[in-house]
């Protein structure tokens, strides 16, 4: 569990967090998301000590941040930077390894964590083990970053804008690499994002900050239901966010009434198209029951054909 208890920051008298209270919980693949600015970044780094309060407390299990060695403090956090961050005269392997050699860990304990993790996130050992970054595209980089984060078995991994860099596709490739991951490792993930949409994917729980206040905490749904105050409403609403929950797919008229045959898995109307679109990504013919209805695997194509129309 991390506690951030009245934490304030002030930088040359300008205030970039204002007596902030958060709880994160174990397990949790948690978003911070707000406009450039807001002070995000700054409380994400608050949990690895890159940056101390000027005021309050931040806790991990229970213990004062503050008063952890460092280096025993860092090797217990995965850390994914934006674009990857990888020394451009080290390999793929090297890059990767880092942190183990920091632990002592032997040679082939190395290669084969390393070989293990970059299977994780496919790419192929054999191929890419001694690349050099120049000859990685931007969402390779970032995979190998990920590695880096992931490889000395961190429970907790903080990834402050990974995909900010990169090209639409590969940003939505590693979205649903984060979301694999964060379910086969059982870790929690603190995610910084400044992209609404980015934020309502991947995030069980979301805080919006602007201003360095903390002005929302709840799952995506709640807070696009219930928002706080007039500019929550305004940064979730993009004239397309609505779109994305399951009951406006129905109250589109996708959907038909149940037959003896089907076999389909329950879903919420709560829940989004990013979980639709995951539980087919794993079974590509399976059903979906929201509200007493049947969504069928082409209506989701269907209805992405019709937003885009629209849009």
């Amino acid at each position: 569990m991390i506690e951030f208890e009245n934490v304030s920051k002030t930088y040359e008298q300008q205030p970039a967090l204002n007596d902030l209270n958060l709880t994160i919980n174990d397990g949790e693949l948690f978003v911070l998301v707000g406009p450039s600015g807001s002070g995000k970044t700054t409380l994400l780094k608050m949990i690895n000590k890159l940056i101390e309060p000027t005021t309050g407390t931040v806790k991990i299990d229970g213990q004062d941040v503050g008063a952890a060695d460092i280096r025993q403090l860092r090797h217990q956090i995965g850390y994914v930077l934006q674009a990857g961050a990888l020394f451009p005269n080290m390999t793929v392997e090297q890059n990767a390894a880092i942190q183990l050699d920091q632990l002592d860990w032997d040679v082939r304990q190395k290669h084969d964590r390393i070989n293990e993790l970059l299977t994780r996130v496919d790419l192929d050992p054999q191929t890419y083990m001694e690349r050099m970054p120049s000859e990685l595209s931007g969402g390779e980089a970032q995979r190998v970053g990920i590695v880096r984060a992931l490889a000395s078995q961190p429970k907790l991994i903080l990834m402050d804008e990974p995909f900010s860099a990169l090209d639409p596709l590969s940003r939505r490739r590693l979205q649903q690499l984060v979301l694999k991951l964060h379910q086969e490792l059982a870790c929690t993930i603190v995610f910084v994002t400044h992209d609404m949409q980015e934020a309502i994917k991947l995030a069980d729980r979301l805080a919006v900050i602007h201003n360095g206040d903390l002005l929302q905490v709840g799952r995506p749904q709640e807070i696009i239901a219930n928002p706080a105050s007039e500019f929550v409403a305004d940064f979730f609403d993009d004239g397309t966010t609505r779109n994305l929950f399951l009951s406006q797919v129905l109250k589109t008229g996708f959907g038909r009434l149940p037959e003896p045959a089907d076999q389909p898995v329950k879903l919420a109307g709560t829940d989004t198209i990013f979980t639709w679109a995951d539980l087919l990504n794993q079974h590509p013919r399976q059903l979906v029951t929201v509200d007493d209805l049947v969504l069928e695997p082409q209506d989701l194509l269907s209805y992405m054909s019709q937003i885009g129309q629209v849009s």
